[in-house]
C-alpha cells in the first residue's frame, strides 16, 4: 500500500485560490522528488524473464555486487562479449539509497540475514550467542548496504600479498586499477593527483560539522596522532574524514556506477532475482561449462563459452563452489558430494572485530545546534543535503599502533554519535547487531535527551581464523559460519582489543574532551556483572560478548600459487586445478587489509577484468 494515501488533511478547504496552487505546487514538487530514490531506471533492465534454456554466453558472472559489477563493466567494453550476470536480489531500494538510512537494511530482504555459529570465545552477549553477518543480497551488493566508506589500504597489505606468492598484487601494480575506477569529486582535493577522476566510482566527501568530531581530532593530536588529509592517508597513521562511495547525497552503489552507468549496452545482460544454485563443471576434464540457476519458478541451465566467474562474496562463493564438488575433501564425502578437486575451500576466513561496549554521555555543548526533523527531512528529499544524506561522525575513523613499534595502525576506531532526542539509531543498532535483550535495555536506559558516543575498536591484522562449511546440499540452506573470534593461541587479537580501549579511555582524559564530561555507561552483561567496572578482567569479559563484525568478512577463496596447500585460486584468480574458472571477490583475499574492505573489492573487480581481457582478447588474436 502507498503511504501517501494514508495522509490526511487535518484543515481541509483553509487553503483556497492562488495559496492553494503554490501549497500543491509544493506538495506535486516533493512527491516528485523521491522518484529518483530506489528506481530500476538506474540499473540494467532485468533480463531474468527473457533468459532461456541452454543459452549461451561468453562470460557468465554470479553475483552483481562490489567486484562483479566492476568485473561486467569491463568485460563488455569491447561491445563483442555477451555477458550476463546473475544477482540473486533484486533492484537497491530507496532505504539502500539513503545514506543514513543505513542499519534499517540489516535484516531486512535486502540482507542475506547471516549468523555466526555459537561459540566459547565470542558473540556471548548476543542472541543464541550468535552474531549477525549482514552481507548484501541485492544488486550492488554489500556496497548497497555498508557505510559508503571509500579507503585503498596501506601499501604494506598488498606488498605482502605478493611476498605470499602472487606477483602482480603489490602496491605499484594495484594502485592503477584504484584510479581507473575512481572518479573523485571534492573541491577541496581538485588539486591532488592521488586519485583517479574518469572512472565510474563517484567519490564524495562531507564536513558533519560536529564539536565531537573536531574534539576527537584534537584529542588524538594530544596523544600523538595527527589529521591526516586525504592526499596522505595512505600513511595511515592518524585521524581523517573519509572519501565515500555517494553523489549528490545518495549512495552511488557499485551496481549504479558500474552498470548502470552504461545500462544501454548491448551485450550486457544482468538477471535479478536469479539465484545459482550449482556450476556446471565437465567431471572428465574438470572444465565449468555453465552454472545452474533458479530464476523465479523455473530452474534453467545456461553456458559459458568462454568462463563462468564468481563474484558472490565470501560466504556465497564458497558455498557454490562445495556444493559443485569444489572444497574439502572430507567435508564434502560427509555430505555425499561428487568430489572434483580437492581445495581448501571455506578456510581462511578473516574478519575485522570491532567491540561495541563503549558507550558514553556528552554534554549538550559537543553537538551542533539541531534543525527540526523535518527540515532535515524537507532538506534531504528537496536537495539532498542535511543529515539524512550523511552518517553523521562515523566518516571519521582513526589508525593507530598501540604499542608504538611499527609504522603502520594495528587498532582502528570508528566512531558513532548519537544525537539528543535521536531514538532511531541506538535502536536500529542494538536490533542489527542481535544483542541479548538485558544489554539492549542497559544502553536504553541512558537518557535520550543528551548527547551520546561510541568508538569502537577494530583489530585490524587478526590473528584468528575462522572456516564456512555447507550445512546440507541444498543451496537454499544458509551455510555453517564460524568466525573463530579471539580463537588465536596466544589471545592477541583479544589484547589488542583491550588496548584499544585503555587508548579510548585515555582520549576521553584529553583537555579536548574532558571539557564535554564524557561519562562511560556500565553497560549491563549476563556473566559481566560480578566484575569490577572497567578493570581488566571486566574488559576482557566484555569483549568476548559484545564483539562483532565489522562486516570485513575475506579470504576464504585465498589466493596464491600453485604448491601453496592453502589457496583456492592462482594469482590470476582462477581455481586450482579447473579450467575456465575464476572466483572475483574479497574472498581471494590473502590477508585482510588494514582498512574497510569496499575500495579494495573494487579494485578486485577492476584488476581482474585485466586479466580475463589479457587471457582472452589479447591471447587469442581477437584485437
Amino acid at each position: 500500500m502507498d503511504p501517501a494515501l494514508g495522509i490526511a488533511d487535518p484543515c481541509p478547504n483553509n487553503v483556497q485560490g492562488s495559496p492553494a496552487h503554490l501549497f500543491l505546487t509544493l506538495i506535486n514538487a516533493l512527491m516528485a522528488a523521491k522518484c529518483p530514490l530506489g528506481s530500476p531506471d538506474s540499473y540494467p533492465e532485468d533480463y531474468g524473464p527473457k533468459l532461456s534454456e541452454n543459452e549461451k554466453f561468453d562470460f557468465i558472472i554470479v553475483g552483481g555486487g562490489t567486484a562483479g559489477s566492476v568485473l561486467a563493466n569491463r568485460l563488455t567494453e569491447n561491445g563483442k562479449w555477451k555477458v550476463l550476470v546473475l544477482e540473486a536480489g533484486g533492484y537497491p531500494s530507496a532505504t539502500s539509497d539513503v545514506p543514513a538510512m543505513l542499519f534499517s537494511l540489516q535484516g531486512s530482504h535486502e540482507d542475506y540475514q547471516y549468523q555466526t555459529e555459537p561459540s566459547d570465545t565470542s558473540c556471548l552477549g548476543f542472541k543464541d550467542r550468535r552474531c549477525n553477518w549482514p552481507r548484501g543480497k541485492l544488486l550492488g551488493g554489500c556496497s548497497s548496504i555498508n557505510a559508503m566508506i571509500y579507503l585503498r589500504g596501506h601499501k604494506k597489505d598488498y606488498d605482502r600479498w605478493m611476498e605470499m606468492g602472487n606477483p602482480g598484487w603489490d602496491w605499484d601494480s594495484v594502485l592503477p586499477h584504484f584510479k581507473a575506477l575512481e572518479n573523485l569529486q571534492v573541491p577541496h582535493l581538485v588539486n591532488s593527483t592521488q586519485y583517479g577522476r574518469d572512472g565510474f566510482q563517484t567519490l564524495s566527501w562531507y564536513d558533519s560539522g560536529q564539536p565531537m568530531k573536531e574534539s576527537v581530532k584534537e584529542g588524538a593530536k594530544e596523544l600523538g596522532y595527527p589529521t591526516m588529509q586525504e592526499e596522505d592517508s595512505l600513511k595511515l597513521l592518524g585521524y581523517l574524514e573519509t572519501l565515500s562511495i555517494t553523489e549528490q547525497g545518495t549512495r552511488m552503489n557499485s551496481a549504479k556506477a558500474f552498470l548502470g552507468k552504461v545500462k544501454d549496452r548491448k551485450n550486457l545482460h544482468v538477471a535479478v532475482n536469479s539465484f545459482v544454485t550449482r556450476v556446471l563443471i565437465d567431471e572428465d576434464t574438470k572444465t565449468a561449462r555453465g552454472v545452474q540457476v533458479k530464476v523465479g519458478d523455473k530452474t534453467l541451465k545456461v553456458y559459458a563459452e568462454r568462463e563462468v566467474i564468481l563474484s558472490g562474496g565470501v560466504i556465497n562463493s564458497p558455498q557454490l563452489l562445495m556444493l559443485s564438488g569444489i572444497g574439502p575433501k572430507a567435508h564434502l564425502d560427509s555430505l555425499g558430494i561428487p568430489v572434483i578437486k580437492d581445495l581448501p575451500v571455506g578456510e581462511n576466513l578473516q574478519d575485522h572485530t570491532m567491540f561495541i561496549g563503549n558507550y558514553f554521555t556528552l554534554d549538550k555543548s559537543a553537538v551542533a545546534a539541531q534543525r527540526p526533523v523535518i527540515d532535515d527531512v524537507y532538506n534531504y528529499f528537496m536537495h539532498r543535503t542535511g543529515d539524512i544524506s550523511e552518517i553523521f561522525v562515523t566518516n571519521l575513523l582513526g589508525f593507530i599502533n598501540t604499542r608504538g613499534d611499527a609504522d603502520r595502525p594495528n587498532v582502528q576506531f570508528l566512531h558513532v554519535g548519537f544525537k539528543p532526542n535521536d531514538r532511531y539509531l541506538i535502536g536500529e543498532m542494538l536490533r542489527s547487531f542481535n544483542v541479548e535483550e538485558v544489554t539492549a535495555k542497559s544502553f536504553l536506559e541512558v537518557g535520550f535527551e543528551t548527547p551520546r558516543m561510541s568508538i569502537y575498536p577494530i583489530v585490524l591484522k587478526p590473528k584468528s581464523r575462522g572456516k564456512v562449511l555447507l550445512k546440507s546440499v541444498d543451496p537454499m540452506e544458509k551455510p555453517l559460519i564460524y568466525s573463530g573470534y579471539f580463537t588465536d593461541e596466544d589471545d592477541e587479537d583479544l589484547e589488542l582489543t583491550l588496548e584499544g580501549i585503555r587508548y579510548i579511555e585515555r582520549l576521553l582524559d584529553t583537555e579536548a574532551l574532558s571539557k564535554y564530561n564524557p561519562k562511560m555507561i556500565n553497560v549491563r552483561v549476563s556473566g559481566c556483572e560480578d566484575l569490577e567496572f572497567r578493570s581488566d578482567a571486566y574488559w576482557r569479559c566484555m569483549i568476548k560478548h559484545l564483539t562483532s563484525t565489522m562486516y570485513h568478512h575475506v579470504g576464504t577463496c585465498k589466493m596464491g600459487p600453485e604448491g601453496d596447500a592453502t589457496a583456492v585460486v592462482d594469482p590470476r584468480l582462477k581455481v586450482h586445478g579447473v579450467k575456465n574458472l575464476r572466483v572475483v571477490d574479497a574472498s581471494v583475499m590473502p590477508e585482510i587489509v588494514s582498512v574497510n574492505t569496499n575500495a579494495p573489492s573494487l579494485m578486485i573487480g577492476h584488476k581482474a577484468g585485466e586479466m580475463v581481457i589479457e587471457d582472452w582478447w589479447l591471447r587469442h588474436d581477437e584485437f
